[in-house]
């Protein structure tokens, strides 16, 4: 984290090369995705930039056991690194992919049944100030997403999928009466599908180390919002599997928590406006001492 935090908007990934065009030195930084090679320009001398040393830190962190992505995954993250979706844009991670993260900040490894994904699940309030205007969405497609369309032809995609497999999806806070209408963030060219529930989710999201080659600087949910919002989202499920998902990895991090650091559990509840929605989640918990002690510990 140290390491990421000195070197804040640097590439995590790929190369950076000097040219000369009109003998005027600029710098561009390479980054490819299965094959296929993006180009973006760059403002900076990256030539003290530690890769070296942050690629034998994850290596040494990968062969320890700390949670790291897949092959695929690993690459899509570096890909929306360079694209500036974290460091500029604020993005915030969701997701399985988060919830990996948020182990290795805990400290704790996660059983990989509880952690493994295909998707990549991106959320981010529709305005925020004072960010640099990028282009995502042409570039994800330059390098081999493709826009998955929508049931209403005339709705922008919020989603994108490559030929591997990898999926990538853009969220923001659904606000007052129900609408699925893709909204456009304020400074990108991404539309993001209105979700219930995700503003709480994503308020005040923490930063936290994604183990890929070199390392890359997310934002993630805090883990007590992490783990109640997943109670909450258990109330609407109907896919049966994602539903013990979604209570294995509240659980996961409920217990951790609750052991060390209840006082988080607290400050989420008590800023929890659907406290009813997520007590249904919470009475369905495998560890039935763990839930008679939250009980205790929230009501």
């Amino acid at each position: 984290m140290e390491e990421l935090k000195s070197e804040i908007g640097f590439p995590s990934s790929g190369s950076v090369v000097a040219v000369q065009p009109k003998g005027i030195t600029h710098f561009q930084h390479r980054i490819s995705y299965e094959g296929e090679r993006l180009t973006l320009p760059i403002q900076a001398d990256f030539k003290n930039s530690s890769f070296k040393t942050r690629s034998m830190m994850c290596s040494m962190l990968m062969a320890a056991g700390c949670n790291a992505p897949d092959r695929a995954s690993l690459k899509a993250i570096e890909l929306l690194d360079a694209l500036g979706v974290f460091s500029q844009q604020k993005c915030v991670l969701i997701g399985s992919h988060a919830f990996s993260a948020i182990g290795n900040a805990l400290g704790v490894t996660w059983d990989g049944h509880t952690a493994e994904t295909k998707d990549i699940d991106m959320g981010r309030m529709v305005r925020l100030s004072g960010q640099k205007p990028i282009k995502v969405v042409e570039r994800l497609q330059k390098i081999g997403f493709r826009p998955i369309p929508q049931l209403n032809h005339k709705h922008a995609p919020t989603n994108f999928k490559h030929k591997n497999g990898m999926k990538i999806d853009f969220l923001t806070p659904m606000r007052g009466k129900p609408n699925t209408t893709p909204v456009l963030l304020n400074g990108t060219d991404i539309h993001a599908e209105p979700l219930r529930f995700l503003d709480y989710l994503i308020q005040e999201p923490q930063q936290a180390a994604v183990i890929t080659r070199n390392g890359v600087l997310v934002y993630v949910p805090q883990p007590a919002r992490y783990a109640l919002h997943k109670c909450i989202i258990y109330y609407y499920r109907r896919d049966l599997d994602k539903k013990e998902k979604d209570l294995l990895q509240a659980q996961s991090i409920l217990t951790v928590l609750e052991e060390s650091m209840p006082h988080l559990i607290k400050a989420a509840w008590a800023d929890l406006p659907w406290k009813d929605k997520a007590m249904v989640g919470i009475a369905e918990l495998q560890d039935i001492e763990l839930m008679d002690r939250l009980k205790g510990l929230l009501l």
